[in-house]
């Protein structure tokens, strides 16, 4: 008999991918999103329900006989943020709302839980190379949130004895992507100069299929108990590869705007997550490879072409 596998925020950035993808294995795919998905965005035979992951009793109602759970509904960063308390706002969906849905899990007696949180439960930038093992020290509301949220999944696989995977992703890129490489995707396309405050920097990314596979993995893969894994890219890349990328995608010669030291310190001039993303931010996912056997499949260029492409097509431009 087919598993079912209940999948929350499945109308979200890494969602549809993550649905089309377990589908294909022969599962039942329950959706559950805050959005009515679009037209044709889920196969057919896909069940959607339409619910909030703060109501307890529309999760619980929702998660009836579920083998699996994928947890990738959350409140994501937010570039304007416009929320008088943010982390009060944060906790109410990725603490609160991961609570329910573990909760509801562990009474509905599934099997694995794969939740997706984010590197930034770790920190914002780092000179050198984290693991699972560095130390924690989440700076922002989104990713002191993140960190919570962890706790949350620990501590009740500890009590309901259930598998769980926990996957830290860095920036995700593919199609439905936002945020601050959406706006480089822009920039590029108006042929401006990129201002190049680190001209050195690296950082972890990963292409949303290797995170699709990756989810495939640790559902078949994974260990008793919880599982903390960091997922990224075979490579790292810095902002000057990056942007030059995407201005190939788009055919346009790609420029950079070298900025002095001096002024990147000057407040006001550079927004604090135009500064994060030309930072230095890497992990690595050894863990995830020696423990089992995962290596992306997706390379970079594949990933940024598709990315360009969604966006010439989206609407977003």
């Amino acid at each position: 008999m087919a598993q079912t596998i209940f999948i929350t925020g499945a109308t979200g950035a890494v969602g549809p991918s993550v649905v089309h993808a377990l589908y294909q294995t022969g599962a039942r795919i329950r959706t559950f999103s805050f959005d009515v998905p679009s037209p044709g965005l889920f196969p057919s035979r896909v069940e959607i329900v339409i619910g909030d992951v703060t109501s307890q009793t529309a999760v619980k109602s929702a998660m009836e006989n579920a083998d699996v759970v994928v947890h990738l509904a959350a409140r994501n960063h937010v570039l304007k943020e416009t929320a008088k308390d943010p982390l009060a706002e944060y906790r109410k969906v990725n603490v609160e709302g991961t609570r329910n849905v573990i909760q509801s899990a562990a009474d509905s007696g599934v099997k694995l839980f794969i939740h997706l949180s984010s590197v930034k439960a770790m920190g914002e930038e780092s000179e050198s190379i984290l693991d699972e093992e560095s130390k924690c020290v989440p700076k922002t509301p989104y990713g002191i949130s993140k960190l919570e949220s962890e706790d949350v999944v620990r501590a009740e696989v500890n009590q309901s004895g259930m598998r769980a995977v926990i996957l830290r992703l860095p920036i995700v890129y593919g199609p439905r992507i936002k945020g601050n490489l959406l706006r480089m995707i822009r920039w590029a396309e108006r042929g401006l100069p990129f201002p190049l405050l680190q001209p050195d920097n690296l950082r972890s990314m990963i292409y949303v299929e290797n995170v699709v596979a990756g989810i495939l993995a640790t559902q078949e893969k994974s260990h008793r108990g919880v599982s903390t894994y960091l997922l990224k890219d075979r490579e790292d890349c810095s902002t000057r590869h990056l942007y030059s990328a995407i201005c190939r995608e788009l055919g346009k010669k790609p420029r950079f705007l070298r900025v002095p030291t001096a002024i990147t310190k000057l407040g006001g001039i550079f927004s604090v997550d135009f500064r994060k993303v030309t930072g230095s931010f890497r992990v690595s996912s050894e863990k995830i490879e020696r423990e089992i056997g995962f290596i992306p499949p997706g390379s970079f260029d594949e990933g940024i072409s598709s990315t360009v492409r969604w966006y010439m097509t989206s609407g977003y431009k």
